[in-house]
């Protein structure tokens, strides 16, 4: 079994143990029960790790510094915890040898109640085998998560392998695919870890290397979403080499038509929507008949498909896209309108680029994936710049699980307009202060991507 198994155990044990303390009596044999299992569980673990321990960083909890992905199946109860750790301020929470169910049922009762009540409790010495940290205004990172630069890094890299890929395929030279594959397991790698780290980064929209940036945003943002509905890690590389190479048939294409700065004929439209045609024969070319370039052929050629039947290449409407293919169609729609481009010079601010997507669920989008989408991005996806109500500029540098209206933002304008390096909000935990709407990031001469380089 895996650390984040044995961790999505921990928390559903705690999950239940809370909840049945706070409805029954705490001698009821549902709650005895509850913490029966949950110490027998620890003491367990405690035989296996050197210790049991959770961890709360910005919107992330940890057990023995392995991520919890907040999942379709334990949502719930992984979300519970998070909170009432946020809440009471606690930063990390570990079991120590000893432990027995009396002393977890008297922590969990302490557990659902207030803050300044539950550190009155602690500093108590009423638990002698549980160990509390609690969070301080300026809390450092973690030492796990002190790879800020590693995922840049990789992101860079995977930017300079896609590139090569490409050029080699224009020019038709011979293609790595030892580096395309490598590079994939190290953005996975980098999404377990920190996920939003890795998404932040594409908010990076490069003009001049629009066909790059794009088809490796669209592999990161659906290697997220795939990850986030629960895919193992073989299918996840899979999906990351197929989003990255959705776009590939563009090789094919001439370059004039491609960087082409006028509005398109509607000759010039019908040539450039033969990519997802050419995209098969690129992808032979680059990969052959191995299982992987496969699925990537069917992505290349169905990620135009609409949900509802329609879009091209011209199909029957009873055919199906396949679930690889209606996630990617989903990635790629979001970044293509919340890029800019030649003949789209302004593009949809993220917030309202959802907002689009979610009307278009049943018609273009899956409507169960397009949900979860918007839950993976929150309402403000990170980067979104955010006039507050006291009149100051935010960027949105985290989500918030469970809170897509109140994202984490950084203060990078006061209220005269003036630039500076203001503080972090928590808006969940701040409702003093609110978020008046979403605004264009130039309109104030201000470059999101640059905050997460």
């Amino acid at each position: 079994m895996s650390v984040s198994k044995f961790g999505a155990d921990i928390i559903a044990l705690l999950y239940t143990l809370v909840k049945a303390v706070k409805v029954y009596d705490l001698n009821n044999d549902v709650v005895q029960t509850a913490s029966k299992k949950a110490v027998y569980s620890i003491k367990t673990l405690l035989n296996i790790f050197s210790q049991v321990q959770l961890v709360r960083y910005m919107d992330y909890v940890f057990f023995n510094k392995e991520r919890l992905r907040f999942e379709i199946d334990g949502y719930a109860s992984l979300q519970f915890i998070h909170d009432k750790l946020k809440l009471l301020g606690i930063k990390s929470l570990s079991f120590l040898p000893g432990i027995d169910k009396e002393e977890l049922i008297i922590f969990a009762s302490n557990f659902i109640g207030e803050k300044k009540i539950f550190k009155k409790d602690y500093a108590s010495s009423k638990f002698k085998h549980i160990t509390v940290e609690f969070s301080t205004e300026h809390d450092e990172v973690p030492d796990f998560l002190r790879d800020g630069e590693r995922i840049k890094r990789t992101y860079f890299k995977a930017l300079k392998v896609t590139k090569n890929l490409m050029q080699n395929l224009w020019m038709n030279q011979p293609v790595d695919v030892k580096s395309s594959r490598r590079i994939i397991y190290n953005l996975i790698d980098s999404l377990t870890q920190d996920e939003f780290g890795l998404l932040a980064l594409t908010a990076i929209k490069n003009l001049d290397d629009y066909t790059y940036n794009h088809s490796l945003n669209v592999g990161i943002l659906s290697l997220a979403l795939g990850q986030r509905i629960g895919l193992s890690k073989k299918s996840l590389a899979k999906l990351g080499s197929a989003g990255i190479l959705h776009d590939i048939g563009k090789v094919a294409l001439p370059k004039e038509l491609i960087y082409k700065s006028e509005r398109l004929t509607n000759e010039e439209w019908d040539l450039l929507k033969k990519h997802s045609d050419y995209g098969v024969k690129e992808i032979l070319k680059a990969r052959g008949l191995d299982e992987t370039g496969l699925i990537s052929m069917t992505i290349a050629y169905q990620h135009h498909w609409n949900y509802n039947g329609t879009g091209y290449p011209v199909h029957k409407k009873d055919e199906t896209p396949v679930l690889f293919s209606r996630i990617v169609r989903i990635c790629d729609s979001y970044d293509a309108m919340t890029t800019p481009r030649i003949y789209q010079v302004v593009p949809y601010l993220p917030h309202y680029a959802l907002r689009v997507m979610w009307k278009l669920r049943n018609v273009w989008f899956d409507p169960l994936l397009t949900k979860i989408f918007i839950q993976l991005l929150g309402l403000y996806p990170i980067g979104s710049c955010l006039e507050l109500d006291n009149g100051e500029i935010a960027l949105v540098i985290r989500e918030n699980q469970g809170y897509p209206d109140r994202p984490i933002v950084k203060i990078i304008l006061d209220r005269n307009e003036k630039k500076i390096d203001g503080k972090i909000i928590d808006l969940s935990m701040n409702g003093g202060t609110k978020i008046v709407k979403p605004i264009y990031a130039q309109k104030y001469g201000i470059n999101p991507a640059a905050y997460f380089m």
